[in-house]
């Protein structure tokens, strides 16, 4: 299922401004397989963000199946929230291939040109106009952030075609760990086949890092089977 490529992109560090600037390295396990290794940085100052993504798989997976995915986004930031305004994906996930460029802002997001991949009936965006998206949602939800404000994410997420729900509001304690149970919930823009597959269980795994708490662990599952990023 699409849900596997939006846990598979790889933010690339670059050079920017001034600002919170972070990385994380992941290694990525299908069926206990290793699929490839994410490395995830992003650049945020007072005013605005930027991130770039790539993903190749790697190990016996990629053997099997050769997955890429090639990721921007551009936006600003107000009251602390990131709000994406520019966002292109192009993405091959062996079942289905994107190339969209997709303008959040200002008003609602709208695909402004490319190929979406899907003959299914785009989802209405009228009433998103706080969507975000994918890679903005990966950045969101694997920085360090304060002990207190974890598991507590909730967005509409929109690609350029589909809308779904994501939430991370279910909090439970591991010794000092701290583990965010959700869901990707499909909403709109899913082939009849999509729709009537359930929807994606997500966990993410924090530990303590200073101050802060660190995304360490992510389980989803995909049409392979259960896949899990692990960070190194």
């Amino acid at each position: 299922m699409r849900v596997a490529a939006i846990f598979v992109l790889l933010l690339l560090p670059f050079a920017g401004s001034a600002g919170e600037q972070s990385s994380m390295r992941f290694d990525v396990r299908l069926l206990g397989l290793r699929a490839g290794v994410i490395e995830i940085g992003a650049n945020v100052t007072n005013g605005g963000y930027a991130a770039r993504s790539h993903f190749k798989t790697a190990g016996l997976v990629g053997v099997l199946r050769r997955l890429r995915a090639n990721v921007t986004v551009q936006g600003m930031v107000a009251g602390g929230d990131l709000r994406p305004h520019d966002y292109t994906e192009a993405i091959d996930d062996g079942r289905r291939v994107t190339d969209v460029h997709v303008r959040f802002a200002p008003g609602q997001p709208r695909l402004v040109a490319g190929d979406t991949g899907s003959s299914a009936p785009p989802a209405d965006t009228s009433g998103l106009r706080n969507a975000i998206d994918p890679l903005t949602l990966l950045y969101i939800a694997l920085r360090d952030q304060p002990r207190d404000e974890v598991c507590r994410f909730k967005a509409d997420v929109f690609d350029g075609h589909r809308h779904a729900v994501i939430t991370l509001d279910r909090r439970r304690a591991e010794g000092d760990a701290i583990v965010c149970d959700g869901a990707y919930r499909r909403v709109a823009g899913y082939s009849e086949i999509e729709r009537r597959s359930s929807d994606v269980d997500i966990s993410v795994t924090y530990v303590p890092a200073g101050n802060t708490m660190r995304a360490e662990r992510v389980a989803f599952d995909t049409r392979l089977g259960p896949a899990v990023m692990e960070r190194r």
